[in-house]
């Protein structure tokens, strides 16, 4: 029956989403805490600013990949327009969350190393 291929795959794909966004957070929340030591929580929701830097690296992610398709995105960086400006806008929300972290983990290292 056509119906019901139709329903299984609208059901599939409706319950595979929400799991392939689990999946996601849970690889960051992952390599975070293995790469900077550092536990996000990115599942719980609860941190605005883990929050707000996972949407601009997801984004960022799902932009840069477009550009191997777009033929335009050198036309679009030009000008600052569409996925470009979009990925302009993502790229100093993760590097100042990330230089945080490598700052705050600096400081850390260096304050353990002067207590020896």
């Amino acid at each position: 029956n056509k119906y019901y291929m139709w329903c299984v795959i609208a059901f599939m794909y409706v319950a595979l989403c929400p799991m392939q966004e689990l999946f996601t957070k849970y690889s960051m929340d992952s390599i975070f805490e293995v790469g900077f030591g550092l536990k996000l929580n990115i599942l719980d929701g609860s941190n605005e600013e883990v929050i707000t830097f996972a949407k601009a690296f997801d984004e960022s992610n799902a932009l840069t990949f477009h550009g191997y398709v777009d033929l335009f995105w050198k036309v679009e960086r030009f000008f600052n327009v569409g996925t470009e400006a979009t990925l302009r806008k993502n790229i100093p929300v993760t590097n100042e969350f990330i230089y945080k972290i490598i700052s705050s983990r600096r400081k850390q290292y260096l304050c353990h190393q002067s207590s020896y």
